[in-house]
């Protein structure tokens, strides 16, 4: 009996991957949807376009694998850019154009769930995932502001800010592939739906809600352990 119990004590252990953990480190490109009254509002006074809140950051994450097939993991993202955009329909009296500055941030932090259907000991490794998220944001609009467009255009000089910590969610897929027996090189598409309140002390009150929804291109390596 003992003899079975050590065989089976065994195979259980040598069955184990060698590995049951992962870090990886990513450059990420993100896309964000910009589906929201502000952005449209930008988009018909000025020159901003969606493409402008485009630009790049990383991914910083942690996994733990559970058998062959699947892992639990949550990553970190940082995500931030600044752009400047004139206004299309007015000018300052001596002829100068009419600037104003959008500050974008948000700060992903997911817990996510991945499948690898063909396991993890192939030259090419795929994965599909999902996962939920709390997004920590941050929108500024600063520089010269015309009010009253349609009636009595006046230029101002202020600025109007809001953050905030939202829930969200994501799916993303990807591909690891092995240069050693302990790292691989890693791809990954990821796409967030989230959203968050302006802040209405400093933007107009009939805004809706400012999309953080983003699809987020990524690429780096994973250290197993």
């Amino acid at each position: 009996m003992k003899k079975y119990l050590f065989l089976l004590i065994a195979a259980t252990l040598f069955s184990l991957p060698a590995h049951s953990d992962s870090f990886y480190v990513m450059g990420s490109y993100f896309n964000p949807d910009g589906d929201s009254d502000v952005f449209d509002q930008n988009i018909m006074e000025t020159t901003f376009q969606v493409d402008d809140l485009n630009g790049w950051g990383g991914t910083f994450g942690y996994n733990h694998f559970i058998g062959e097939h699947f892992d639990l993991g949550a990553d970190l993202a940082y995500y931030h850019q600044d752009t400047s955009v004139e206004d299309r329909g007015f000018e300052f009296p001596d002829g100068r154009s009419i600037f104003r500055d959008i500050h974008f941030k948000i700060v992903p932090v997911e817990a996510n769930f991945n499948v690898r259907p063909i396991g993890r000991n192939y030259a090419i490794i795929p994965y599909i995932g999902a996962g939920i998220g709390i997004y920590f944001w941050e929108y500024e609009e600063r520089g010269d502001f015309v009010v009253d467009r349609n009636t009595n255009p006046n230029v101002i000089t202020g600025s109007a800010f809001s953050d905030g910590t939202d829930l969200g969610w994501n799916v993303h897929g990807g591909l690891e592939i092995p240069f050693s027996r302990s790292a691989t090189i890693n791809t990954e598409i990821k796409y967030s739906k989230a959203e968050g309140d302006l802040d209405v002390r400093g933007f107009d009150p009939a805004f809706g809600p400012i999309d953080l929804s983003m699809v987020t291109y990524s690429a780096g390596v994973s250290f197993w352990f």
